[in-house]
């Protein structure tokens, strides 16, 4: 596996993780929202639970794939608008809101070094791209004055 892959290996573990928390034992959360739960809320934290095993699923059937594929590049995409976007709520709410502030920043620390080193995979795997996209063009060509 290469350091690239590692990547989604890290991310599909983390996500992982925190998604059977909140669907096991969403009441653990209480460290960063210190009021007490009503259902509602513990169903809406299942609920991000739910959602986040998704997205661990689909960074860890992501890892071994090429780096070229675009459904690949296309998760990673994703992957940083949600991370970007839930930098940017949750820093946004720190002074005001059910979280704490130094949860807050924390979070927003967070989602945001993930954002970032999934914005420098997709960079770095940028000439990949190319060359592969190179590759097939220069096939085609071969192809076609035979």
């Amino acid at each position: 596996m290469s350091a690239l892959n590692a990547i989604f290996t890290a991310h599909g573990v983390i996500q992982g993780v925190i998604a059977l928390q909140f669907l096991l034992i969403p009441h653990a959360t209480s460290y960063f929202f210190p009021q007490a739960f009503d259902i509602t809320t513990v169903l809406l934290i299942r609920f991000y639970g739910a959602s986040m095993a998704g997205m661990a699923v689909i960074s860890l059937l992501c890892r071994d794939m090429p780096n070229m594929l675009p459904c690949k590049r296309g998760a990673a995409c994703g992957f940083m608008f949600y991370h970007g976007i839930m930098t940017m709520i949750i820093f946004q709410s720190r002074n005001e809101g059910p979280l704490s502030v130094n949860s807050s920043w924390g979070l927003s620390a967070f989602h945001g070094i993930q954002a970032f080193v999934l914005y420098a995979w997709y960079t770095a795997t940028a000439g990949q791209v190319k060359a592969f996209l190179k590759q097939g063009n220069d096939s085609n060509k071969s192809k076609k004055n035979h």
